[in-house]
């Protein structure tokens, strides 16, 4: 064998290793993640692609929803990533890791002693981004405050001046992202400080010379020969002293202090008087507005923190009055154009005195009510709460089908006739609700019950014009029937009809024998279902046609006493017997 020949055959050999060596070093690199690679400090050196995927997906998988943390000027706040759009791009994550195939030895090399921590690959959205910052600016943010002064119980309270902050947007959008996963630690934000214009001196200033002297003693306002003290547990919730510029600068909240105004300048004004209406021989008549006077409330503020520091005996001021005119003008009365009856309806009931007591105090309290255009016409909000502070006492009422006392029974009485007027006024219906048993006394279908304060009785003049409401009571005694009339004056709009159906879908009443100790004995009322129809006219041509479906329950057969045929309970000969449970009575509608 000659020489060249041996040297092609070890040639040939060392091909032959370096080549098994390569394919070697191949298999076992040619589709791994560096050996030193993390990720999120996940260890992911040496895997396979797939491998190094499943992993990362897992170790992160917990703080993918965690919310990102974040801190400035001493509060920390949250961002939840699916708010912020934010999402790990796990595939190319672990491709900027290394991963992959390659042939390039050199890239075998890097996977055998190479490798880094490496950042995660984050999908943003980035509206959803921008806005989730914006949220955040919106927490962070503040302006710098400058100190104030307080009075809580009338003493003077400083509050120190509070640096402000500003979020830089642009650079909290990638705090945001790098914060993602999260790894429960809070990640600074970038923030601007501003600083307040004054500083602790100036407050210290405004407590000396005005805040300390201006819980000192009462002030006095004086108008002409008469005057009012106000005292400085009067004044101290509406005072504050806020520096600025090294100054303080001293405010009362008159809003604030305006209930306390009222009641205080009592004697010191004459309020003035809206313009009304009265109905005067039957006919409509404009009251005139009165002009009042009142203590001039822009001149009252600057009076009293003028005062204020002042020593004793120097704590008063003069203010003068101001003309004010009425809410309703006389001109604006009269332009309301009530005059004319546009609906009217009379109901009237058998004597109770509860009823005159119920009946009488709703109609007087309904009586005289105005409404401008547009405004709604309330039952409760005008006549209040059924108490006898408010001029009430008990009565029949309905509750769940039985007739009971409570205390208003019989006000109903004012709302059926209120919302009977209403209906032929064509007035907007806002609000009624019918008697859930029907009452003979009423007209079928059309009236209206009321309950404080969930019940309520409610229409809106709706007319363009104003609505005067007027009541007529007459009182019963044992040998005739009351009655309500009310009126509602305005200008006619529509000349109102009414229709109905037939009833139907009747429901039969139920007996019930009660031993319920005060049972009431009541006859029985079928129920039945009937429909209303409103028909709106002008010039005898039909322009419109509202309806609305009434439904009445069934009202039991009740019977005090035990069942028929039943034993009734064991009593002692000397024991008065339980009222209402002798024996079985006759049945008799009580009065409503």
């Amino acid at each position: 064998m000659g020489r060249k020949q041996l040297a092609g055959i070890i040639a040939a050999a060392g091909f032959g290793v370096l080549v098994v060596g390569y394919g070697v070093a191949f298999a076992l690199t040619g589709d791994k993640v560096p050996s030193n690679t993390t990720v999120l400090g996940i260890d992911l050196g040496g895997l396979s692609e797939d491998d190094a995927k499943a992993k990362l997906q897992a170790g992160v998988e917990d703080r993918l929803s965690v919310p990102i943390k974040l801190k400035a000027g001493g509060s920390t706040y949250q961002v939840k990533p699916g708010d912020a759009g934010l999402s790990l791009d796990v595939d190319a994550t672990v491709a900027e890791a290394g991963a992959g195939r390659s042939l390039n030895p050199a890239r075998m090399w890097q996977v055998m002693t190479g490798g880094d921590a490496v950042a995660p690959v984050v999908t943003r959205d980035e509206g959803k981004l921008k806005a989730a910052v914006e949220r955040l600016a919106e927490q962070v943010n503040r302006p710098a405050t400058e100190g104030t002064i307080t009075f809580p119980d009338a003493k003077a309270v400083q509050h120190a001046p509070a640096d402000g902050l500003q979020l830089d947007n642009a650079k909290a959008t990638e705090t945001v992202v790098s914060g993602f996963p999260s790894d429960g630690n809070p990640k600074d934000l970038p923030v601007s400080v501003t600083k307040p214009q004054a500083g602790t001196e100036a407050i210290s200033k405004a407590m000396k010379e005005y805040a300390e002297p201006a819980m000192s003693g009462p002030i006095r306002l004086t108008v002409g020969d008469k005057g009012v003290n106000l005292t400085p547990a009067e004044l101290a919730p509406a005072l504050k002293l806020v520096a600025k510029d090294g100054k303080f600068t001293p405010s009362l909240d008159a809003k604030k202090l305006e209930p306390l105004f009222k009641k205080r300048f009592k004697n010191l004004e004459t309020l003035p008087k809206d313009a009304g209406i009265q109905i005067v021989g039957g006919r409509p008549q404009v009251v005139p507005a009165v002009d009042g006077e009142i203590v001039a409330r822009d001149k009252v503020v600057p009076a009293i923190l003028s005062v204020l520091p002042k020593p004793e005996g120097e704590r008063k001021a003069a203010v003068g009055l101001a003309k004010t005119k009425a809410e309703l003008t006389t001109e604006a009365a009269q332009a309301l154009g009530i005059k004319e009856v546009m609906g009217q309806f009379t109901t009237k009931f058998p004597h109770a005195e509860y009823r005159n007591v119920n009946i009488g105090t709703a109609a007087r309290k309904i009586n005289g009510t105005l409404l401008k255009p547009d405004e709604t016409f309330s039952l409760n909000k005008i006549v209040g709460e059924r108490t006898k502070a408010n001029g009430f006492t008990e009565g029949n009422i309905i509750n769940g089908g039985k007739f009971v006392l409570d205390l208003g029974g019989g006000v109903s009485q004012s709302a059926t006739t209120t919302f009977n007027a209403a209906f032929f006024a064509g007035l907007k219906d806002v609000e009624h609700k019918a008697h859930s048993v029907y009452i003979n006394r009423y007209p079928v279908g059309r009236e209206a019950t009321v309950a404080w304060p969930s019940v309520d009785l409610k229409f809106k003049n709706d007319s363009g014009h104003g609505v005067f409401v007027q009541t007529l009571f007459t009182a019963s005694t044992p040998g005739n029937q009351g009655s309500i009339t009310v009126k509602i004056w305005g200008t006619k709009v529509w000349d109102i009809t009414a229709g109905q159906s037939a009833r139907y879908n009747f429901r039969a009443p139920g007996l019930v024998y009660s031993q319920e100790p005060g049972c009431r004995p009541q006859a029985p009322t079928g129920g039945f279902d009937i429909k209303i129809y409103r028909y709106f006219s002008k010039n005898g041509q039909r322009v419109k046609t509202e309806s609305f479906t009434t439904n009445y329950n069934a009202a039991d057969d009740i019977r005090c006493g035990p069942k028929p045929g039943t034993t009734p309970p064991p009593s002692t000969p000397d024991a008065p017997p339980t009222p209402g449970q002798t024996k079985p009575s006759t049945t008799t509608r009580p009065p409503s």
